[in-house]
């Protein structure tokens, strides 16, 4: 019955640590880049295709 408990605490922990890991891995990034895009603009600007 112990390596029963012991294999589901396993899985609910690696299940978290997974949604962390997306977390940091995805949204945090992501949240930087929405931060910097304004100077991104500033220090390479877009081309324009109209020139």
């Amino acid at each position: 019955m112990t390596v029963l408990l012991d294999l589901a605490v396993t899985v609910i922990s690696l299940t978290f640590l997974g949604i962390l890991g997306l977390i940091s891995g995805v949204a945090l990034p992501g949240l930087f880049i929405a931060a910097v895009a304004p100077w991104l603009d500033w220090i390479i600007p877009i081309r324009d295709s109209r020139a």
